[in-house]
């Protein structure tokens, strides 16, 4: 477990251990021990290319998530898991457990639907080329 030794907020020196999933370089960002967040590496989508070459995929993801908890806040409510929808910081979501359920529960929903609308694509394309 990776430990970062820096100021406080009251001028004093302290030591604080990460979680193991933390990738915050606090040094790097001259954190305040006493008042940091500990983040995850993200994960992401990202768009395909457009099959119109004129258009190009957004440079941003289409969403992403990663693990957030505040450094020295021990209750269960200062981790949370940080939902963005687009390259706006502001319009994400903080979510629990049971935040994180029911959006994968809505993923997997839209997963079946894009599957079964891609077969329908492919035979529509298939029935074209026969032509």
């Amino acid at each position: 477990m990776k430990t970062y030794t820096g100021p406080t907020l009251g001028g004093a020196v302290a030591t604080i251990q990460c979680p193991d999933w933390c990738t915050t370089d606090h040094a790097y960002w001259d954190d305040t021990a006493d008042d940091c967040f500990h983040q995850s590496e993200p994960i992401e989508i990202q768009a395909p290319r457009d099959r119109d070459s004129r258009r190009t995929a957004p440079p941003f993801p289409l969403m992403g998530a990663e693990l957030r908890m505040h450094s020295t806040d021990p209750a269960p409510a200062a981790a949370c898991m940080w939902v963005q929808f687009s390259e706006d910081k502001a319009d994400g979501l903080e979510l629990d457990v049971a935040g994180v359920d029911k959006l994968l529960a809505s993923v997997d929903d839209y997963r079946a639907g894009l599957a079964e609308l891609r077969e329908k694509l492919a035979k529509a394309e298939h029935e074209r080329r026969r032509r």
